[in-house]
C-alpha cells in the first residue's frame, strides 16, 4: 500500500525514545496510520524515523505477515504490531480499523453535450451496493429515469429524447428491497 494513503486517513502518533547502548542515545519515533474499512477493506503501516543505517527492525502483525511495514485488506476488528529494534528494544501498538459506511456520491451536474467529457452522470461507489434503485425526476414530478442493480451511467436522454437543461431530481435506493437506506438530491443538466 501506497505510504501517501496512510497519511490521509493518520488517527494515531506513538512516540517510543529507545536507547542505543553502542554508540550516543538515539530517539526512534513510531508513527502508526490506518485506513479503515469503507469502500475497500481497511490498511495500517509504520514510518520508524530516527533509525541508524546499521539499526536492525523486525515485525510481526496480527494478521501473520512479518518484516513489512504495511498490510492491507484488513476487516474492522482489533489488531496489533509488535516491533523489534536491534533484538534489545521492542515495543507492541495495539489499534482498531473501523468499519465505516461507504457512501454513494452522485455527481451534481453533467454536461452530454456529445464531446466525450462529462457527457453522462457519474455515481462513486455504486458497485458497492448491487440492490441498488435509482430513480430521476423532472422538476413537475415525472420520472425520466430509472434503474436498478446494474448501473449504466445515464445519458440524460427520456425515451430516446434529450432532456432539456435544468435541474432534476434523484432518488438512490441502496438496497431496493429495503426503502429506509435512502439518499435524494439533484442535479443540474447542461449541454
Amino acid at each position: 500500500m501506497h505510504a501517501l494513503v496512510f497519511y490521509k486517513n493518520l488517527t494515531a502518533l506513538f512516540l517510543i525514545f529507545f536507547a542505543n547502548n553502542f554508540f550516543c542515545q538515539t530517539n526512534n519515533v513510531i508513527t502508526l496510520s490506518l485506513a479503515n474499512e469503507e469502500c475497500s477493506k481497511g490498511a495500517a503501516g509504520i514510518q520508524i524515523a530516527g533509525l541508524l543505517p546499521s539499526d536492525a527492525v523486525a515485525t510481526y502483525w496480527s494478521n501473520d505477515q512479518y518484516n513489512v511495514s504495511a498490510v492491507s485488506n484488513l476487516d474492522a476488528g482489533s489488531y496489533f504490531v509488535h516491533i523489534i529494534i536491534n533484538n534489545t528494544t521492542d515495543t507492541t501498538i495495539n489499534f482498531k480499523i473501523e468499519k465505516i459506511e461507504c457512501k454513494v456520491i452522485v455527481a451534481s451536474h453533467f454536461t452530454p453535450n456529445g464531446d466525450n467529457y462529462n457527457d453522462y452522470l457519474q455515481i462513486s461507489n455504486i458497485q458497492n451496493y448491487p440492490n441498488f434503485e435509482l430513480f430521476i425526476f423532472n422538476k413537475w414530478g415525472q420520472q425520466v429515469h430509472s434503474q436498478k442493480q446494474n448501473y449504466t451511467p445515464w445519458n440524460g436522454t427520456w425515451n430516446g429524447v434529450n432532456v432539456l437543461d435544468g435541474t432534476y431530481y434523484y432518488v438512490f435506493y441502496y438496497d431496493g428491497s429495503n426503502k429506509d437506506k435512502i439518499i435524494k438530491g439533484d442535479i443540474t443538466v447542461l449541454r
